[in-house]
């Protein structure tokens, strides 16, 4: 055992055999203990000493339970890691309100899934490959899948079930959404200049008329009440994409 693991198991054995009550809050008035000292003696500055030695012992160990939690998603093998997390936030949870713990953890979390995500919805383009892209993404969101049924079994012991799902959604699901949300975004607007671009080529109106056609193709363009065409390879594609994403719900 390393010295926090040994100030850990100290701590916890004093909470629970010792009847030793350790704060989780910051409140001033939270560790607090009373002066014998009669009133007219010189102010006695003691619980505030220990509610400082007390911060600094929790900083210390909150660094290193946070350090150890992030190495923990490295672990290959899913019931020891979700075994090693566990312990990790209940050992955050005996230190710090529970507030500060979600918070803490889904920061280290929301950085997992930002690299996840970061080659998961590349830039689309004309020539981009459709299968390279659909087999990308069925691959991330198998991987999304395992993560989030391994958090939801790390933390549904430990929080009420209206909390767990919250951080499943906040952590997780709305991430994704936003994202897949902006692809296809960005998709569809590629689609329509393309078929306003063959219209254009195509037209053999007046100079009036492609006028207003090319109009169609800038970006001041109205959103609402637009129309395009999708070939079926181009369907199927976002079939694809949307089964996919689907299954995580």
């Amino acid at each position: 055992q390393n010295q926090e693991e040994m100030i850990l198991d100290l701590l916890w054995d004093l909470s629970c055999h010792s009847s030793v009550s350790f704060p989780s809050t910051l409140s001033g008035t939270s560790f607090h203990f009373l002066s014998r000292t009669s009133l007219h003696s010189v102010e006695d500055n003691s619980s505030m000493d220990v509610k400082s030695i007390w911060d600094d012992i929790r900083l210390h160990l909150r660094r290193f339970l946070v350090s150890r939690l992030q190495s923990h998603n490295e672990i290959n093998n899913s019931q020891q890691k979700i075994l090693l997390k566990k312990q990790c936030l209940q050992q955050l949870l005996f230190l710090y309100p529970e507030s500060e713990v979600i918070i803490k953890y889904q920061n280290i979390q929301s950085k997992l899934l930002a690299n996840l995500l970061q080659n998961c919805f590349p830039s689309y383009s004309r020539d981009s490959n459709l299968d390279v892209i659909v087999h990308g993404y069925q691959s991330t969101m198998l991987k999304l899948y395992l993560i989030i049924k391994e958090d939801f079994n790390t933390v549904c012991e430990i929080l009420a079930p209206s909390s767990t799902v919250k951080f499943i959604k906040e952590t997780y699901l709305d991430t994704v959404t936003e994202e897949m949300a902006k692809f296809l975004e960005n998709f569809c607007e590629l689609q329509f200049r393309e078929n306003a671009v063959r219209v254009v080529k195509t037209s053999k109106s007046s100079s009036k008329h492609r006028g207003a056609v090319h109009a169609l193709v800038t970006p001041e363009c109205p959103q609402k009440g637009r129309n395009f065409s999708l070939p079926l390879d181009k369907v199927e594609f976002l079939s694809q994409l949307i089964k996919s994403f689907m299954k995580l719900g």
